[in-house]
């Protein structure tokens, strides 16, 4: 008879263990999570940099074949 309560307290802390380890794991990915949303965030933000950037740089491309454009009419 003295194994059952042996065996009652291994399985506690079985139990104990595990539900440590889902405890860990839940923190890991509520960690996970919270990183994920910082990068898309951060991610979001250098895409409209970049939209921001093409475009200026797309508008000075315009503007200088304008401007080669009337040199070269000025020339000729």
């Amino acid at each position: 008879m003295s194994f059952f309560p042996s065996a009652s307290t291994s399985n506690e802390h079985k139990m104990i263990d595990v539900q440590y380890d889902i405890d860990k794991l839940q923190a890991d990915l509520e960690f996970h999570q919270q990183k994920i949303r910082l990068i898309t965030v951060e991610l979001k933000k250098k895409q409209e940099k970049l939209s921001t950037l093409m475009s200026r740089a797309e508008r000075l491309r315009k503007m200088r074949k304008r401007l080669r454009g009337d040199r070269n009419e000025t020339v000729d």
